[in-house]
């Protein structure tokens, strides 16, 4: 088959020196299949190698984990290291994949550091790869994003699917006050909203000093009795980690004394100020040593026999690169490498079990849940809400799908508009989680702002059929939930369309806008084909920028024709809802054809059939509700019937087009 890439220049780096140019001959490209390549250049002596590929004018560069600023990374400089960042162009999450619109995508193995070069201004033709070792080999998997995604995940293994609790409610504390009777408060909070708690996570310094593993008696003097009665409420409680011990602590004075802590090339020890907080120094602990890390896991594994069902693995990121781990790694990719072997070891206290295992920080290679760290607390592009949108759809392209964020954001108490927003946002990814620096507390907020997170939060634990259907997709190698819009529409020029990456959708059925602004207007571009517009309750064709007016409890969602929905509008275990993306037939007219249910793997049998219409049960959010009648989901007939235009709903404009189909 053609390649949209060619491979027109190499290049190597001494320590020190400048880059060297080589012919592409200096490379050997290995055909591993009929859509993958791999492209080896082999430097001995060289501290860095350079693959030089042109690449067609328009493509669009995606991935390459978690980013904050922006989805298309085309003209960017993009660099696969590991830095404490939520906002801006670092990224807790790098992923060294780069998928594209153009057909192909890269991929390196390994955790050493590499600079991607996406078609820079300077240099608009061509992608430079460098990779920050003296011998690489760059894959090149071939196909549409949605293949492109699927070969990313073949390589690095699907996801493990979380437990049911993961897609709930989850509360975090504020960790300057966290104790027990912040813990009781947060239980008679969620009682009070009539809300199930799912998780409860006890954040940090819940120990009487950092990693005893006992609870500060000070603290949380009956913290076991707490922990029963949060499992006889049906709410699991999780605890934060982090990967240091403090220096003064009995722990720390343990880890020194049997040679667990990271050390400098000449074996001393290296102490530091880990985290956010200038007044801790400590050292990171050496989960490559298998000492650590069999001390560390049997620790954890003690907390959970006793009743703890999941951890937070906090940081990461902090591994200096002058660092010699166990096993002689230094420099950037020990730097990288770090949060692999902190994950894995925490991961293996749960002996093979779901690992209940969230963190911020991450490598490919391992597959728990993540959130997507320290956002501020407004409406700022590349640190706040509209950063969160992004980091969202780019994990999950990049191979992390069980994703959320602080609702809120982290630093900073939010405004009732920014936590409401945030609220509505969060509704659609699979993790809800109430987290952050000052109130987060819905039943100590306005009546307002409390009402329309009840509204929301009930609404995601509605979906959970859906975003658990979903989840066992993606845990199976399939797409993930969030899906960013090029990779669920790719005949759509996208590069046409503005602020296309705040917009998503959340599997095959729904097209979500958060809002994510001051202004009471929220533009939203429809993708070709027919949607029913939840907010206008009518159908619009695709193709177009609808505008909506909105008010501050609403935003803009979109169901697709023909596409299946799962509901449960009985919080208590009632039956499930499959409310299907069918017009209603003229009178005498053909019904319209719809697309099969969720098939194999779905969480349950939908006791309801029903459509949109206009007649009916009415659904809070979804409105009028139509049972479907016997075979009419089974017409293979298209659609007949004239609905009503983008306009003639209140509150909404429409526009010509801006996209394309290339």
């Amino acid at each position: 088959m053609s390649e949209p890439w060619a491979l027109v220049g190499c290049g190597w780096r001494a320590r020190g020196g400048t880059w060297q140019a080589l012919p592409p001959q200096a490379a050997r490209i290995e055909r591993l299949g009929d859509a993958h390549q791999g492209i080896v250049l082999d430097q001995p002596g060289a501290e860095a190698v350079e693959f030089v590929l042109q690449v067609p004018a328009r493509a669009q560069f995606l991935g390459a984990g978690e980013r904050f600023e922006r989805l298309d990374l085309r003209g960017t400089v993009v660099r696969h290291y590991l830095e404490n960042a939520g906002t801006g162009p670092g990224t807790y999450l790098p992923v060294p994949w780069v998928g594209s619109s153009a057909g192909f995508a890269l991929w390196l193995e390994g955790a050493e550091a590499v600079t991607f070069h996406l078609a820079a201004p300077w240099d608009p033709g061509v992608v430079r790869v460098q990779v920050e070792a003296g011998r690489a080999t760059l894959h090149v998997d071939q196909g549409t994003l949605a293949e492109q995604h699927r070969a990313l995940v073949a390589r690095i293994g699907a996801p493990a699917l979380p437990g049911p609790a993961f897609f709930g409610l989850w509360k975090a504390g504020d960790w300057r006050f966290e104790n027990a009777a912040t813990v009781a408060a947060d239980r008679a909070g969620f009682r009070a909203l009539g809300l199930p708690m799912a998780v409860k996570l006890v954040d940090a310094y819940w120990e009487d000093e950092v990693h005893s593993f006992e609870f500060d008696p000070v603290k949380y003097p009956d913290a076991w009795q707490m922990v029963s009665e949060l499992q006889a409420e049906g709410t699991e409680v999780h605890l934060w980690l982090c990967p240091w011990v403090v220096v003064g602590t009995r722990a720390h004075a343990q880890a020194q004394a049997e040679g667990w802590c990271i050390v400098d090339g000449e074996g001393r020890p290296i102490v530091r100020r880990p985290g956010a907080n200038p007044n801790v120094r400590a050292a990171l602990i050496d989960f490559s040593n298998p000492a650590a890390r069999q001390w560390w896991t049997g620790r954890l594994r003690s907390l959970l026999v006793r009743g703890i069902a999941g951890f937070k693995a906090d940081f990461g990121e902090q591994l200096p690169e002058h660092a010699v781990l166990r096993g002689g790694l230094s420099g950037p990719t020990a730097h990288n490498r770090y949060v692999r072997d902190y994950l894995e070891a925490t991961i293996d206290a749960f002996d093979g079990a779901p690992a209940a295992v969230l963190s911020r920080s991450g490598q490919a290679q391992v597959r728990n849940q993540v959130w997507s760290g320290d956002q501020t607390s407004d409406f700022c592009p590349k640190s706040g809400l509209p950063a969160a949108i992004r980091a969202a759809q780019s994990a999950s392209l990049s191979g992390f799908p069980f994703i959320g964020s602080d609702i809120g954001g982290y630093f900073g108490t939010p405004t009732p508009e920014v936590f409401i927003r945030w609220t509505q946002f969060s509704c659609f990814q699979p993790l809800f989680q109430l987290h952050g620096l000052g109130c987060r507390e819905p039943w100590q907020m306005d009546d307002r702002t409390r009402d329309i997170f009840v509204r929301y939060a009930r609404l995601h634990l509605e979906l959970r059929p859906y975003l658990e259907h979903l989840a066992q997709e993606a845990a199976a190698g399939g797409l993930p939930p969030v899906r960013m819009m090029p990779l669920a529409f790719p005949e759509v020029d996208w590069q046409a369309v503005n602020d296309w990456d705040q917009q998503f959708m959340l599997g095959e059925a729904l097209l979500v806008a958060p809002a994510a602004f001051y202004l009471p207007v929220r533009a939203v571009h429809l993708p070709p084909g027919r949607w029913y517009d939840i907010l206008g309750r009518c159908w619009v064709d695709g193709g177009v920028t609808l505008v909506h007016e909105l008010a501050l409890d609403e935003i803009p969602v979109f169901l697709r024709a023909g596409a299946t929905l799962l509901l449960q509008p009985d919080l208590q275990g009632g039956e499930v809802w499959s409310v299907q993306g069918l017009e209603a037939a003229p009178p005498g007219g053909a019904r319209p054809a719809a697309q099969p249910g969720p098939g194999p793997g779905a969480t349950s049998s939908p006791g309801r059939r029903l459509r949109p219409g206009p007649t009916g049960a009415l659904h809070p959010w979804l409105g009028p509700l139509t049972p479907l009648e016997d075979g009419e989901a089974a017409a293979s007939q298209p659609p007949t019937s004239a609905p009503p235009t983008p306009a003639s709903a209140p509150g909404v404009f429409s526009s010509s087009s801006t996209s394309k189909e290339p």
